[in-house]
C-alpha cells in the first residue's frame, strides 16, 4: 500500500487534517485544531505534514498527520513545538507515525532549529516506545494534569499528567537510534546489572498490577515499571489507572527532582519500563 508523505497545502487537506483528529481521539469539535488555526501557523514557520494512502481518494487518502508550530525555551531558545501526530487505528504499527517524525526532523533542520518539544501521557507504552526508544528523545520535565479534564475518547476520565519530551534533532543520541545502531537494552542484562526496578510488583499479584512499596531513586540509573496496555486496565480494574497515574507522576517528579532523565523504554511481559540515568547529557 504506497504511502506518500507531503506537506499540508490545500483548504481541503486541512480540512481532512480536522476530520482525522475527530477520527483518532474520539474529539467534540472544542477540542479539535481548526483549519484557520493550522493555516496560519503553516505561513508563520510552522509545519503540517501529512501521510496519504495512494490508493483512495481525496478526502479519504489522508490516513495521518504531524502538527507542529515555532516557539521558546524558557531561556529563549528557538524550538519547534510539535503538538499533534495522529495515524488513524487501522493503519498503525506500519512505521506511518515514525516516519512523519522523521519527515518533520528534515523540515525543522531546514529551518536552522536542532531542538523539538512535545508531550505525552507517559502510562502509554506505544507513544513512549516510539517517542523514547525509536526516536531519541528524552525527558526530565513531567507535568501534572497538564490539559486539565479532557473529553476526548482516550482521556476522558484520567487526570492529563504527561511527560514534556526534548528532541535534540542534530545530536548524536538521535542519530543513532534512527539509523538504529542502538538495540534495545535486555531487561534480564539490565537486572543482572543490578539496576534497581524502583516499583516492583507486588508478590502473588498479577503482572501489571502497580507496586504497594516503592523505592527511592538512587544509583547511575534506575527502572520504573508501568503497564503495557493501561486502556485495558481502565476498562477492566478501572480504580488501578489512577492508582498507575498517581504512582507513576511520585516516581518521575522524585527521579527528575533528582537530576535523573528518562533515557529509554523496553518491555518485558505486561509490562514496559523507562530506563532512567543519572547526570544525562546531550
Amino acid at each position: 500500500m504506497p504511502i506518500v508523505y507531503r506537506r499540508i497545502e490545500t483548504h481541503d487537506e486541512y480540512r481532512a487534517v480536522e476530520d482525522l483528529q475527530a477520527q483518532v481521539w474520539g474529539s467534540d469539535a472544542r477540542d479539535i485544531v481548526p483549519l484557520h488555526l493550522l493555516l496560519t501557523a503553516g505561513k508563520n514557520g510552522g509545519l503540517t505534514l501529512g501521510a496519504f494512502d495512494t490508493d483512495l481518494t481525496p478526502p479519504d487518502d489522508l490516513v495521518g498527520f504531524v502538527f507542529g508550530f515555532v516557539g521558546l525555551t524558557a531561556t529563549g531558545q528557538m524550538k519547534h513545538c510539535s503538538h499533534m501526530l495522529g495515524v488513524l487505528p487501522r493503519y498503525r504499527d506500519r512505521g506511518i507515525g515514525e516516519e512523519l517524525k522523521r519527515r518533520q526532523r528534515d523540515c525543522v533542520l531546514a529551518q536552522g532549529i536542532t531542538l523539538m518539544s512535545w508531550t505525552f501521557d507517559p502510562l502509554q507504552s506505544r507513544n513512549a516506545r516510539l517517542n523514547i526508544r525509536k526516536l531519541g528523545a528524552v525527558c526530565r520535565t513531567y507535568a501534572r494534569d497538564l490539559y486539565g479534564a479532557m473529553s476526548d475518547r482516550l482521556n476522558a476520565g484520567i487526570l492529563s499528567d504527561r511527560f514534556e519530551v526534548e528532541w535534540h534533532l542534530a545530536s548524536r543520541h538521535v542519530e543513532r537510534r534512527l539509523a538504529r545502531a542502538e538495540p534495545a537494552p535486555s531487561f534480564a542484562a539490565l537486572i543482572a546489572q543490578e539496576i534497581p526496578v524502583l516499583n516492583e510488583a507486588p508478590p502473588g499479584a498479577v503482572a501489571d498490577a502497580p507496586a504497594r512499596i516503592c523505592r527511592a531513586p538512587s544509583g547511575d540509573c534506575v527502572l520504573i515499571r508501568f503497564p503495557t496496555d493501561i486502556q485495558a486496565i481502565r476498562q477492566m480494574r478501572p480504580a488501578e489507572a489512577l492508582t498507575w497515574r498517581m504512582q507513576l507522576r511520585d516516581l518521575c517528579e522524585a527521579a527528575f527532582a533528582g537530576g535523573y532523565t528518562a533515557v529509554d523504554v523496553l518491555s518485558e511481559g505486561a509490562c514496559s519500563y523507562y530506563l532512567l540515568r543519572q547526570h544525562w547529557s546531550v
